[in-house]
């Protein structure tokens, strides 16, 4: 099995794997790799290193997600409750009040709008008033009754 130009983590283990019980099924003596003398039982080691810490990886990814898992599922209610919180601390403080920012909810802003917005906006509610007079004055075609035969 050769390695695959971009290996995959399962692909990797595989490899990785067989190495190490080919190792230790067919080597007994030291090899020379790479200008280096390596035993047998180093040689498996350093397989096994990485295997330990993929090993260890995944473990620690499987927590992560039991505790996105348990995160999310303490949140779900918390988005349907928030709206009615809001409103109540606002109904029953205030929203200029000290308390109901203590809360850490702000006061809600009326959005300001510039002369330009605004004066577009009376510009096409102009031409819009302007089209459906024009539609009304226009005369409305009227069908032909049915010529009996």
């Amino acid at each position: 099995m050769s390695i695959p130009k971009k290996a995959t983590v399962a692909s990797r283990t595989l490899l990785f794997t067989k190495i190490v019980a080919a190792i230790a099924q067919y080597l007994t003596a030291a090899i020379l790799l790479e200008g280096k003398s390596l035993t047998p039982q180093a040689l498996s080691a350093m397989f096994q290193a990485y295997l330990q810490a993929e090993h260890d990886l995944e473990a620690a990814r499987l927590v992560v997600d039991a505790k996105k898992k348990a995160r999310d599922d303490a949140y779900a209610p918390l988005v349907g409750l928030l709206p009615a919180l809001r409103k109540s601390l606002a109904a029953t403080y205030g929203e200029g009040s000290t308390t109901f920012a203590s809360f850490g909810f702000a006061a809600a802003k009326k959005a300001v709008k510039s002369a330009q917005v605004v004066a577009a906006a009376a510009a096409k509610a102009k031409a819009t008033r302007a089209a459906h007079k024009a539609a009304k004055a226009a005369p409305v075609p009227v069908a032909a009754p049915p010529v009996k035969a």
